[in-house]
C-alpha cells in the first residue's frame, strides 16, 4: 500500500473541511463534515435524513443507520466501520461510505 500524496493547495490545515460522499440505497448525497470530529454514526443519519431531498426526513422511510461501510474504490472492497469511530480518525477527505439502514425504501425512486 503506497504511502498517501501529500495534499497541495492552498487550503491549511486548520480550515480544511472534510468531505465524504454517502451512499444511501441508489442515492450518493456529498456531506461537508467539517474538520471531521463528529461519529461515524453522524454520517449515517445525515445520509439518511438528506436521502428525502425536499424536507430531509428521509428517517420516515429509512430509520436509521444499521451498519456503515467504508467503499475502498481501487480495490472494489468494504470494511464496516465503528459507528462510534471519529470521522477524521478513520476517513479522508473524498472517501465514500455505505450506509444499510433500517428500513428499505417504498420504491419511490
Amino acid at each position: 500500500r503506497m504511502a498517501e500524496e501529500e495534499k497541495t493547495g492552498p487550503i491549511q490545515e486548520k480550515d480544511e473541511i472534510l468531505v465524504v460522499y454517502v451512499q444511501v440505497h441508489e442515492k450518493e448525497i456529498e456531506v461537508s463534515c467539517g474538520s471531521g470530529t463528529q461519529r461515524v454514526k453522524w454520517l449515517g443519519h445525515v445520509g439518511i435524513a438528506r436521502y428525502d431531498e425536499e424536507t430531509y426526513e428521509g428517517w420516515r422511510q429509512l430509520g436509521i443507520p444499521v451498519t456503515i461501510e467504508k467503499v475502498d474504490m481501487e480495490a472494489g472492497g468494504k470494511s464496516e466501520l465503528n459507528m462510534g469511530q471519529v470521522i477524521r480518525e478513520v476517513l479522508q477527505d473524498g472517501d465514500r461510505v455505505k450506509v444499510t439502514t433500517s428500513l428499505t425504501p417504498n420504491g419511490s425512486g
